[in-house]
């Protein structure tokens, strides 16, 4: 009988991240540059942030455009940016499959209007979008993130509120998808 320890299994994660990295399609690499495009951007700039030439990332971008994920905003030079639309459908229909009953949704509507009005008193002001953004940053990094909050509650508000809307016009299967 021998007195050997076990040795742990290998515990080098960076090993491991880096294979499943190097193992991303081209496909894959551009669609995770094109879902950061909130402003118009370069095939040039993509193919870089996605670690890949410009031939190679255009059929993708294309086809990203075709299915709705892009809007292709420019053609000389061809300038990308983010469906904004197609993220939010997706959202929403997130949120329907995490809620499932319309009552869910509006108990959730409920707790969010309630942090809203919280919000709303704290700033005095009618929207996030009345807030100067820069003057509350400048002065006061506690309102900036109550300021980032409120944008965030506005935005899951107006989720939660489609997302309800689906669930009570029928059932969370929306026929009537914006994409192709």
């Amino acid at each position: 009988m021998t007195d050997e320890t076990p040795t742990p299994p290998d515990a080098n994660l960076t090993e491991e991240w880096e294979r499943a990295v190097t193992q991303r399609t081209v496909k894959d690499r551009v669609y995770e540059a094109a879902t950061t495009l909130t402003t118009p951007t370069t095939v040039a700039d993509i193919a870089a942030r996605a670690d890949c030439t410009k031939e190679g990332a255009r059929p993708h971008l294309e086809w990203f455009v075709d299915l709705g994920v892009l809007e292709k905003v420019a053609d000389n030079p061809a300038l990308f940016v983010r469906n904004e639309a197609y993220f939010e459908f997706r959202r929403v229909t997130e949120l329907i499959r995490e809620f499932e009953t319309s009552a869910a949704v509006a108990e959730a509507i409920d707790e969010y209007r309630t942090r809203e009005r919280e919000l709303a008193a704290h700033f005095d002001e009618p929207s996030p979008d009345a807030v100067a953004y820069a003057g509350i940053a400048a002065r006061d990094d506690d309102a900036a993130e109550r300021l980032r909050e409120w944008r965030t509650v506005t935005r899951r508000l107006r989720e939660l509120r489609e997302a309800k809307l689906r669930l009570d016009t029928d059932g969370g299967h929306s026929a009537a998808s914006p994409f192709p």
